[in-house]
Parts: C-alpha cells; structure tokens; sequence
C-alpha cells in the first residue's frame, strides 16, 4: 500500500514538473507588462479625472447693470448658422437614437445583441438580433417575439 502511494505521488510529481517546465518556456508576457507601472505600454485610462480640488464657485454677480452692446449684423448670422448647425445636430443625434435596438439580449437565442447584423421594426422601435438565425424567426412571428424582444427578456424554454 505505502509503495502504490509513493509511486502515485512521484509519478505525479513528475507530471506537475515537467507541465510547470513546458507553461514556463512557452509563457510570454503582455506588451503591457513589460512597460512597468500604470500609464506605460498602450494603456489608456478610462476616467480622466484630474485630482486636483475643484476650483472654488465664482463670486455673485454684481448689482450693477451691464451695458448693452449694439447688434451688429455678422453677430445676427452667426447666431442664425449656430441654431441651424444645432438643429441640424439634433436631427442626426435623434436618427442614431432611433436606431439603437431598444434590447440588449436577444430574445430567441439569449446572446447579446450584434450590431453588425441587420435589425428590424417592431412597433415603431428598433429590434437587434444575436445570431444570424434569429432574424429569419422573428420575421416569420413578430407577434410572439416583439414583446420579448420590447421587455428585454429571454424566452423561457
């Protein structure tokens, strides 16, 4: 019995050494590694928050009236082109909302929604798929998987 034990545990010895031997010859580190500390390699920061205080509130604005300034006409057109590029801005912001899918899972394969795959209307909302079979199915009983895909949920089989 104590033989078979000893014969176990240096057979297995063995294996554990000679793996930890092949990990450590074929290991190579990250890019990141190699430069050190935060900041170094490729890295980029998620949050740029300085940490420097934050700087005091100004000071209450005067009694006094402030002077009107004659409006000049280049004044007048700039205003003009500055509300129509934010009109314009609102627009584009509004189609890029409008087509975002409302649903982050799909509903009938349960994976998360790929944006490079076609999407479609439900309810005057826009319906993303997970895989390429999805759409197919969808198309053939929206009635059945709108309301799934609307409440953001996986169908339970």
């Amino acid at each position: 019995m104590t033989r078979n034990l000893l014969i176990f545990l240096g057979t297995f010895m063995t294996g554990a050494l000679i793996a930890l031997v092949a990990r450590a010859a074929m290991f190579q580190p990250h890019v990141a590694h190699e430069a050190g500390a935060v900041g170094g390699g490729d890295y980029a920061p998620m949050v740029s928050n300085a940490l420097t205080p934050a700087t005091p509130p100004a000071t209450a604005p005067s009694a006094t009236p402030k002077k009107a300034t004659p409006a000049r006409a280049e004044d007048d057109h700039a205003s003009h082109d500055l509300v129509a590029l934010k009109q314009n801005a609102t627009k584009e912001t509004a189609t890029a909302v409008a087509d975002q899918p409302v649903n982050t899972v799909c509903a009938i394969c349960g994976m998360d929604v790929d944006p490079k795959l076609p999407s479609a209307q439900y309810q005057g909302k826009t319906i993303g798929f997970g895989c390429k079979m999805c759409p197919p199915k969808f198309k053939a009983d929206p009635d059945r998987w709108g309301p799934l895909y609307l409440k953001n949920e996986v169908v339970k089989r």
